[in-house]
């Protein structure tokens, strides 16, 4: 049985074949990975939203494959945020919002996020005040903005800031710097310092559902320090009756589930009451490297 957290956990993805025999039981087949990753984890990114919306009969599916406290968290369509850029939209967000409807109607839906294109800059300010307000208030949404002018700490961060916290909406917390506190250690990081950005951290919850995208190294020692410093932010919004979401990345996909591992067990550390997460296969087959691992923040 899944264990109940206080808060959100989980990665971008849950369709990874390559956790089959490490994080998930060897003998999973393909069409039962939904149901494997949620024996561990209560949430995951619905980043598949962003590229295309998913058939109905498709939603049915994940909500039968997934535990009753699951919740997934879609990501706005591009074609609503990066091609509309939130304007004549109307169509594709009543069609996300249908989606996001069945999710809710199945006690599956969590956060929505709505991740800003790179360009999008406060000169957009009023565009995304008139589409957030038009949204509806039976759903909770968060926003991501990715340009350095949201993040100026005075009168437009205050002005995004206010209109999120107004709205009962949270923004998304996007914390790469692990990734680039170095230089690349292999492939998968090189590519991953291209993709992902680097923007300012604010550890301030504006609303009800903080909800914060870590991402991490491939080599999970080096991930200490931010791992240290986000356990007691998180544990201080659970003690405030907040329900934050945790996302855990890394530039190696296979790494992901154990970064959000590292974070929780930390979180463990000043919450005793957080239960274990489900054991990964890898700790039956590889008892002492796992051992260290979760040794690593002791």
């Amino acid at each position: 049985m899944p264990v109940k957290l206080p808060y959100y956990l989980g990665c971008p993805l849950w369709s990874y074949r390559e956790w089959i025999g490490t994080v998930f039981r060897s003998h999973t087949a393909a069409e039962n990975l939904l149901r494997e990753y949620s024996r561990t984890f209560n949430s995951v990114e619905g980043n598949t939203l962003f590229y295309a919306l998913p058939p109905f009969a498709t939603l049915e599916r994940w909500m039968a494959e997934s535990d009753a406290q699951f919740r997934f968290a879609p990501k706005f369509p591009k074609a609503i945020s990066h091609e509309r850029r939130l304007e004549s939209a109307e169509a594709e967000t009543d069609d996300f919002l249908k989606i996001l409807e069945t999710l809710a109607h199945g006690e599956r839906l969590g956060v929505s996020f709505l991740q800003l294109p790179p360009s999008f800059n406060t000169n957009h300010f009023d565009t995304l005040a008139k589409y957030l307000k038009a949204l509806p208030a039976d759903f909770h949404f968060a926003v991501e903005p990715r340009h350095i002018s949201w993040y100026d700490q005075a009168d437009n961060e205050k002005r995004l800031d206010n209109l999120l916290e107004n709205l009962g909406m949270d923004k998304v917390i996007f914390d790469s710097r692990p990734l680039f506190s170095e230089p690349a250690d292999d492939d998968s990081e090189g590519d991953a310092m291209q993709r992902k950005p680097r923007v300012p951290v604010r550890k301030t919850a504006l609303g009800p559902h903080p909800i914060v995208r870590f991402v991490g190294r491939n080599n999970h020692d080096k991930n200490k320090q931010w791992i240290k410093e986000w356990a007691p932010v998180i544990n201080k919004w659970i003690l405030e009756n907040k329900r934050p979401y945790l996302f855990a990345h890394a530039a190696d996909k296979a790494q992901a589930p154990y970064v959000a591992r590292a974070l929780h067990d930390q979180l463990r550390k000043l919450n005793p009451t957080l239960p274990e997460l489900s054991e990964f296969e890898s700790d039956r087959h590889q008892p002492e490297k796992e051992q260290e691992q979760l040794d690593l923040f002791s």
